[in-house]
């Protein structure tokens, strides 16, 4: 059975704020792209930190479905529980690595991902930035950073896979070929993005996040 990440009426709000989140429904199966498209503040990001356990949402909830292992409900879970799936089942990009700005970036993202030094110089490559393998994290750019941070989350080889606006900081060639490559491993991957995102093309299913709900576009 392919793992499986279902996200039922999603709601999220900060503070006194307007909902960012209101019934937001999203499913991706093993072996599928979901990508959900939306506007600057439209709730891209908070809605992936909810589907990866960063943010817990006032309503709804997300379950993960594990195949042998059974279904954990990650809303609920408690802080360990939460630590240890996106320790072994979710990887994910929303941001810069938390780590050590004296760390290089090779180091940053072999730690990261559980992967072999060379494979991190590899992966580096493969997002066009093999250059700052063996420069601090602390000197890099920002768009430096973030793709040192993308690079660590494709390389986890983990069940889920959830990228906040990674066609931002690497080339879309690249990186509709990584997870083209993901996705035939069996690899359950939700992208947010831009409306004109090149990862459109290679989509299984493409919903658009507005007014906190997503409508959902036949492929």
């Amino acid at each position: 059975m392919n793992a499986t990440m279902t996200g039922s009426r999603l709601s999220k709000r900060f503070d006194d704020g307007p909902d960012v989140l209101d019934g937001a429904e999203v499913t991706v199966t093993g072996g599928c792209l979901t990508l959900i498209r939306g506007s600057g503040g439209s709730g891209r990001t908070t809605l992936a930190r909810c589907l990866t356990g960063v943010y817990r949402p006032d309503a709804g909830d997300v379950i993960l479905r594990l195949g042998t292992r059974g279904n954990v409900e990650l809303t609920t879970a408690d802080p360990r529980t939460i630590a240890w799936l996106r320790a072994h089942h979710i990887a994910s990009f929303d941001g810069p690595l938390a780590a050590a700005p004296t760390l290089s970036a090779q180091a940053a993202v072999t730690r990261a991902a559980g992967c072999t030094p060379a494979a991190a110089v590899a992966g580096l490559d493969r997002l066009g930035v093999a250059g700052v393998a063996q420069r601090p994290l602390g000197r890099l750019r920002v768009a430096e950073r973030h793709a040192v941070a993308l690079a660590a989350a494709l390389l986890s080889e983990r069940p889920f896979l959830v990228l906040d606006s990674p066609d931002e900081y690497a080339p879309p060639d690249a990186l509709a070929r990584w997870l083209h490559d993901a996705t035939a491993a069996g690899t359950a991957v939700v992208v947010t993005a831009a409306h004109d995102s090149p990862l459109e093309s290679i989509a299984t299913a493409v919903g658009e996040l507005r007014k906190g709900e997503i409508s959902w576009h036949r492929r």
